[in-house]
């Protein structure tokens, strides 16, 4: 699992990260590869998607029609995963000739946060679209802000996960910078989200034996080409009798992020990352 050392906690061009999701999963050289993409609603996604289908789903996924391949796709309010998806998406690349092979399933999930340059420093959070202010994740804020749709409400259960108050946390200026408020509701809930699909994992004996890639990622959304942070990596071996599950990357405690930027771009460290693994 170690391909993706260099990227975890480190904004990257987008397409750096298709390609290696790529040659991880080429290196495997499995008859069947299948793709699920998690990502919020919000239109500046669309390009975080479009490089993931270009690159890693066009190259390796088994034909849907004639000249086209596509991931399992799912977009919502604040890029959250919807239990039971990832069964219907491995069932899908179950293919029939290849019942009694392994297959590998790549599940990535992409929250996402704006940034744009200022004099006093990076700022999170907000673009400026269609000649207008506007949060960025909408959700997020929503999230952070307390607002009473549906859609927060199972964010807000979601972050307390473990019962541990996450929101809490991200309020607080002595525990969370505000500049940096944003970015790390985004990395809290990619970690989070992608949390949710593992339990959902274990807990499904998958329709032919499968090893999985789950993999949290935050999409910096800027007005140049976007960029994005990989939070870490699950795998899961789903061959066996119980799967079995390693994770590399950062915890999912808010308060316990460190930001620092070098060459204008974002690193994301804590006590889980680069230290060890939990």
């Amino acid at each position: 699992m170690s391909s993706f050392n260099d990227l975890i906690g480190r904004e990257t061009d987008l397409p750096q990260v298709g390609r290696t999701i790529r040659l991880f999963a080429e290196a495997f050289d499995l008859p069947i590869v299948g793709a699920f993409h998690v990502t919020c609603s919000d239109e500046t996604e669309s390009e975080c998607a479009d490089v993931f289908e270009r690159l890693f789903a066009q190259p390796l996924l088994p034909s849907l029609k004639t000249e086209r391949r596509a991931p399992f796709r799912a977009a919502n309010l604040g890029a959250r995963y919807e239990p039971g998806a990832v069964h219907v998406a491995e069932e899908h690349f179950a293919a029939p000739e290849v019942q009694h092979s392994t297959k590998l399933i790549v599940v990535k999930i992409n929250s996402h946060v704006a940034f744009r340059p200022t004099p006093e420093g990076p700022q999170y959070g907000t673009l400026r679209r269609y000649g207008s202010e506007s949060d960025c994740c909408g959700a997020l804020a929503a999230l952070v802000q307390g607002s009473p749709l549906p859609a927060v409400h199972e964010l807000e259960a979601t972050f307390g996960t473990g019962r541990v108050d996450r929101l809490a946390m991200l309020r607080d200026p002595q525990r969370v910078p505000p500049e940096f408020r944003a970015l790390l509701a985004a990395v809290t809930n990619a970690r989070l989200q992608a949390a949710r699909a593992v339990l959902d994992i274990t807990e499904h004996e998958p329709a032919s034996p499968t090893i999985f890639l789950v993999l949290p990622c935050v999409t910096i959304n800027r007005q140049e080409p976007d960029t994005e942070v990989l939070i870490g990596e699950y795998g899961i071996d789903a061959t066996g009798a119980a799967p079995r599950i390693k994770y590399r990357g950062l915890g999912d405690s808010p308060a316990a992020y460190q930001v620092r930027h070098e060459h204008g771009r974002v690193v994301i460290e804590d006590d889980h990352w680069p230290e060890g693994s939990v």
